[in-house]
């Protein structure tokens, strides 16, 4: 039942001089990010010579704060300076990118507080300078900062801020759209077989005591189960009109298609709305449907993401597993939301690792550190494995990610990334583990994997060094805690 919206001035009045109080703290924290590093990227940036001059004057400006606008300026530099192929050479160009966002989002985030129009959110056409389109810019600012390295903490002191407007705005409103609920059964159709002989070992229920000495002083690959069961993550996120309804109006970093389709794939951040609406829901209403899309399923992922840093009202919803501790504690906590069809290559880590299921399922194939030999480690950068090594011509392809002019500012909110720039550091296999081709890779038949598939609130342990190559058999929201 939709929520009624308090009436009379005095309650708006008490949120203007609430909101009055933020930006002057919003503007506080500025001031003292620029004595913390800031004043120091300017002089780093100007020892750069003309390359880093008008970087640096336009940092200095956002630091001031004049003229208006600067904040968007600085960003800009910075963000073409990121895609001319050269990239951030020193902390200085992010530093000058974050504290530039943060600048932008608190005068957008101001000026739509002040705005006549209250009744616009986030959503409709309202026009550039409108309340709505102010809150898009923030909010847009404050996530961009978020995804390109700003520090969590501080970055969420604006969010706040901004989401504070954008959820007054929205009381009182009613929610639309038909029940989207991700299956927490298996479908026949997307079921996976796997050989006895090559099941991975399971064990349930036991302490963490055990785990450390049966499992992870041995460094050996394990399904423990049913670890997340209670969590109210499971019966909330499967929920995609729940995702869209409360945090829709955030920005989220995805990979756009396939990934063995080097030529069309690209990284995009677009609103977690628009993910859900365009990409989620439309895939689950064809696995409900029993459709096969094969090759022309839409695919899109939000991978490796730390969510939590940007969301951390999620972190209620679930509680790191005890056998995290045997190593001293969680270290950091990622998600992985997508379509059906998205891959993670095979690949090791040099952490060890606890990936679980929140909705839908999972195939997972696992080889130890002993089988690096047979899987042909490719020694390029992640940009240059896009396709499946053996396509060698298609795996140099151009993309058509763009070069995401604007600062991160984006049209409609959508900012293309442009092509990969994180290198894979020499940890992914050249080989489809699903269709090796043997001719090309002989010795990968000596190598021995283990499977298994991961339902809601199943996790296995994955040790530092062990290959592994995940696949989505259906929509799926996973998390994975690194100790």
């Amino acid at each position: 039942r939709p929520v009624e919206r308090p009436s009379g001035g005095a309650a708006r009045r008490r949120a203007r001089a609430i909101m009055t109080s933020s930006w002057d703290d919003l503007r506080a924290t500025l001031a003292s990010l620029a004595d913390a590093f800031g004043n120091q990227a300017v002089e780093e940036l100007e020892a750069e010579g003309d390359v880093g001059s008008s970087a640096a004057r336009a940092l200095s400006d956002a630091i001031a704060g004049e003229p208006r606008g600067s904040g968007r300026r600085a960003a800009e530099v910075a963000w073409a300076r990121l895609q001319d192929g050269v990239g951030w050479t020193t902390p200085a160009w992010r530093e000058c990118y974050v504290l530039g966002q943060l600048r932008e989002a608190t005068e957008a985030g101001e000026d739509a507080a002040a705005a006549a129009s209250a009744e616009k959110g986030t959503e409709g056409d309202d026009g550039e300078g409108t309340r709505g389109a102010l809150l898009r810019r923030a909010m847009l600012a404050v996530d961009m900062a978020h995804i390109m390295g700003g520090p969590g903490e501080i970055v969420q002191r604006f969010g706040r801020a901004i989401e504070a407007i954008i959820r007054e705005d929205r009381t009182g409103s009613e929610i639309t759209g038909d029940v989207a609920l991700i299956p927490d059964v298996l479908p026949p159709r997307a079921a996976v077989t796997i050989d006895p002989e090559h099941a991975l070992e399971r064990a349930e229920g036991i302490t963490a005591k055990e785990f450390k000495r049966n499992y992870f002083n041995a460094d050996k690959s394990v399904c423990l189960g049913n670890l997340g069961g209670s969590w109210p993550a499971l019966a909330k996120w499967r929920d995609l009109r729940w995702l869209a309804r409360e945090h829709g109006h955030r920005n989220v970093p995805l990979e756009v298609g396939a990934y063995d389709d080097a030529a069309n794939w690209k990284e995009e951040v677009m609103l977690l709305s628009s993910f859900v609406d365009e990409y989620l829901i439309p895939g689950l209403r064809k696995e409900l449907a029993g459709e096969d899309e094969g090759r022309s399923r839409r695919i899109a992922y939000l991978a490796q993401h730390q969510l939590f840093e940007q969301l951390p009202g999620l972190l209620s919803d679930f509680d790191p597993p005890a056998v995290c501790d045997v190593a001293g504690g969680v270290k950091r906590v990622n998600a992985w939301i997508g379509t059906a069809g998205t891959v993670t290559p095979c690949h090791f880590d040099s952490y060890d690792n606890l990936l679980g299921q929140v909705a839908g399922y999972k195939f997972v194939r696992l080889y130890s550190e002993d089988d690096s030999p047979f899987l042909y480690r490719h020694q390029g950068a992640w940009a240059e494995n896009r396709s499946w090594p053996g396509d060698e011509d298609r795996a140099n392809g151009d993309g058509d990610g763009g070069d995401g002019d604007g600062g991160g500012a984006g049209e409609g909110n959508r900012v293309a990334m442009g092509k990969p720039r994180r290198d894979a550091q020499g940890n992914i296999s050249r080989v489809d583990v699903e269709r090796p081709d043997l001719e090309r890779f002989p010795l990968f038949a000596k190598a021995t994997h283990m499977d298994v598939v991961l339902g809601p609130g199943e996790f296995i342990y994955i040790p530092a060094r062990c290959w592994h190559y995940v696949r989505a058999l259906t929509t799926s929201v996973s998390l994975n805690f690194l100790f």
